[in-house]
Formats: structure tokens, C-alpha cells, sequence
């Protein structure tokens, strides 16, 4: 070969991992300890046997330092990558953001959370309290999603213990799922939220907003 090759990759959407402030994941900890039985329940096309139960996050200084987080993360993704989801061109006039309700997910052994993706333009993941690592798939985060041939990819994260109150922010059409373990008795417990654009009056959403 008499030239150099120069690699061009396509520009791609991606994800931000975070490490959660200490404080505010001890905090959280702290409420998904009580929640299951204290929390109101959240319902949703997952829902059912087999998948894993959902309890709204609802204690006030939760939401609040989970709020000012994550609108720092929205500006942190906008600029690190070109390609922003929430830059459509469909509508007349930019909308503000909306930060919706976050909510608790626990996962007992053998089950899972099937593919899905979630409304909004931004979603995030936070692990509070994982399983041992028990394997090649037991526990794991993985997306999936199409390469610039329409090709299915995946990209999986291995999770164990180390991994509590690790974060992850991404665009929320992405698609991913969780795989079951197999070998601890305890819930696996993680919360995840959507960000919305917010196109109604203050007081129509008053009820569900942060």
C-alpha cells in the first residue's frame, strides 16, 4: 500500500458514565431501603410477572439534588456530542426541559428487564445495589442499536458491586435491557428516569413534576 490510510468514522450519538455524589447516592439508598413497601407503586408496558417491580422516588431532597444533577448533564452531553437528540426540527418553537419523575426498580433473582426503549429525549440508569458478578451475562446493562449499515450492535456493561451508584445518561430511544442473575437472594435495585421536553402550563403538570 503506497499511501497512508486515514481512519473517518461517522459521527455517532454516545453515552456519559458517572460516578453519583456520594452524598446524594447514600440518600437514595437510603429511600429505596423503605420504598418498596412505602412508595407509590409505577406501572408500566413492562410490567408483570417475571419483570422486575417498580417504586416511585419521592422523598423531596432526592428529587431536588437528582434535578440539579441532571440538568448539569444535559449541558455536559449537548456539548460533548454533535449529533444532540434534542435538537429536532419538527418543532415551532424550543421547548424547555422537563425532568419527570424518577423511579426505583427492583429486580429479584431470575428476573429481567426486557429490550425496551422510553419516552423523552434524555434517560439515565443509576445502580444502587447490585448482585456478584456471577458471569458473562448475569446482571448486565446492554444496549443495542444499528451501525450505519442498519446492522444490530450491542454494547454491554458487566456490573457487580464496585459498580453502586455508578450512573448512566443517554438518549432515550436507545434500546436496552437487563439480563437476570442467578446466585443472590438479595433485589437488585436501580432507578432510572426520562427527561421530557415540556410543552404545558406550570400548573398542569404540578401534580408529577420534581
Amino acid at each position: 500500500m503506497q499511501g497512508k490510510a486515514v481512519v473517518k468514522n461517522f459521527n455517532n450519538m454516545g453515552f456519559l458514565d458517572i460516578k453519583l455524589p456520594e452524598l446524594l447516592f447514600n440518600s437514595l439508598k437510603k429511600e429505596c431501603k423503605i420504598a418498596l413497601n412505602s412508595n407509590k407503586e409505577m406501572k408500566s408496558g413492562l410490567s408483570g410477572k417475571g419483570v422486575a417491580t417498580h417504586r416511585y422516588v419521592q422523598n423531596k431532597k432526592n428529587l431536588k439534588e437528582l434535578n440539579s444533577l441532571l440538568t448539569e448533564l444535559i449541558t455536559v452531553y449537548r456539548q460533548n456530542f454533535k449529533l444532540d437528540p434534542s435538537r429536532t426540527k419538527t418543532l415551532t418553537n424550543n421547548l424547555p426541559f422537563k425532568i419527570d419523575r424518577p423511579w426505583i426498580n427492583y429486580q429479584k433473582k431470575y428476573e429481567f428487564i426486557p429490550q425496551h426503549n422510553h419516552d423523552g429525549i434524555f434517560s439515565y440508569t443509576i445502580w444502587v445495589d447490585l448482585p456478584d458478578n456471577e458471569g458473562e451475562h448475569a446482571s448486565t446493562f446492554q444496549f443495542t442499536y444499528s451501525d450505519i449499515q442498519g446492522i444490530l450492535r450491542t454494547h454491554t456493561i458487566k456490573l457487580n458491586k464496585k459498580d453502586n451508584g455508578r450512573m448512566l445518561f443517554f438518549p432515550s430511544t436507545i434500546n436496552h435491557q437487563v439480563y437476570p442473575f442467578y446466585n443472590d437472594n438479595k433485589k437488585r435495585i436501580s432507578i432510572s428516569g426520562n427527561i421530557l421536553f415540556n410543552a404545558l402550563t406550570k400548573d398542569s403538570y404540578a401534580d408529577t413534576s420534581i
